[in-house]
C-alpha cells in the first residue's frame, strides 16, 4: 500500500521537459528513490543510468518531475512505450507509481498489485 499522503503528492505533479515528447502516448518513469527511500543524487543517477540503458532503443526525452515550484523533483524519462511495459519497468526499479499520457490526458498508475489508474487532467497544463 502507498501511504495516502504520498499518493496525494503523486496526484499533483509538474513537469519540465528537456524537449517536447515525440509521441502522443508515453510513460513518465524514473528509477530515483526506489520504494520511496531517499537515496543520494549519485545513487539515483546511477539507477537512472541503468533505466536509460533499458529504454535507449525507444524514443525518450528527459523530464524533471516535481512539485509546483520544483523545491522537490526527480530526474525522469518520457518514454514511448506501452503502459504494460512501463509498469514492468516501474516494478523492476521498485517505483510505487508511474505517469502515463494518452493524447492530452495524464494518468497516475500504481505499480503495486492494485494498479489503480487515476486521471489527473491535461498533462500540458502541468508543464513548466
Amino acid at each position: 500500500m502507498i501511504d495516502a499522503e504520498l499518493w496525494q503528492a503523486y496526484c499533483d505533479p509538474y513537469f519540465s521537459f528537456s524537449a517536447p515528447p515525440k509521441s502522443a502516448t508515453f510513460a513518465i518513469i524514473t528509477a530515483w528513490n526506489p520504494r520511496s527511500v531517499c537515496l543520494s543524487e549519485s545513487d539515483n543517477d546511477l539507477n537512472n543510468q541503468h533505466l536509460a540503458q533499458e529504454i535507449d532503443h525507444t524514443c525518450y526525452t528527459s523530464v524533471r518531475v516535481g512539485n509546483q515550484n520544483f523545491t522537490w523533483s526527480e530526474a525522469s524519462f518520457a518514454v514511448d512505450i506501452s503502459l504494460e511495459h512501463a509498469l514492468i519497468l516501474g516494478q523492476k526499479y521498485h517505483q510505487n507509481a508511474i505517469y502515463y499520457v494518452e493524447g492530452e490526458w495524464l494518468y497516475l498508475v500504481s505499480c503495486l498489485e492494485e494498479q489503480s489508474k487515476v486521471l489527473l487532467g491535461r498533462w500540458q497544463d502541468r508543464c513548466r
